[in-house]
């Protein structure tokens, strides 16, 4: 008789254990995501502030003056992570003088590319879960241009004549 407790206390231990077959009994609907619309993404007078700030400095100090704010404006850059792409690109084309800054960001090799290596890979992020397409219409609107002129540059990931498309616009 004492040696079947022992066994019945390790039968009772394995019926508890949670096994695969378990897992698959309980379904679960998948979490669809909620689709936020182009005017309710996030971007607060703080971001803006914050966009004004990279954009202005970027194109107003020289390389070497760069160089030494690069760690402050790559704090503040990260500030602004969380702002999609094309809300970014329309707080600045949106505004004469931050428009204006991009004339003189765009003529300088490096600081081109340096804008580009920051805005690049998010536009991809966001082309890459469809959220490009569903928000240029309104994006395009947004900054007073036709989605239809913007399309071709998005819908081969040509970042860098997208924003010179808008820059000359």
């Amino acid at each position: 008789m004492c040696k079947k407790w022992p066994l019945f206390f390790v039968v009772m231990f394995l019926a508890i254990l949670p096994t695969p077959l378990m897992g698959s009994i309980i379904k679960k609907p998948p979490v669809k995501p909620v689709e936020t619309s182009y005017h309710d993404l996030e971007c607060s007078e703080q971001d803006r502030a914050n966009i004004h700030i990279i954009i202005a400095t970027m194109a107003e100090k020289g390389k070497l003056a760069l160089l030494f704010q690069q760690s402050a404006l790559r704090e503040i850059g990260a500030q602004i992570n969380h702002v999609h792409p094309l809300k970014f690109l329309a707080v600045i084309f949106k505004e004469p003088y931050l428009k204006s800054c991009m004339s003189y960001i765009w003529d300088d090799y490096f600081k081109r590319n340096g804008f580009l290596d920051g805005l690049g890979p998010s536009l991809f992020r966001e082309a890459e879960k469809g959220k490009l397409d569903l928000y240029l219409e309104p994006f395009a609107k947004e900054i007073g241009l036709q989605k239809e002129d913007l399309k071709p540059y998005t819908d081969v990931h040509d970042w860098e004549n997208l924003v010179l498309y808008l820059i000359q616009s």
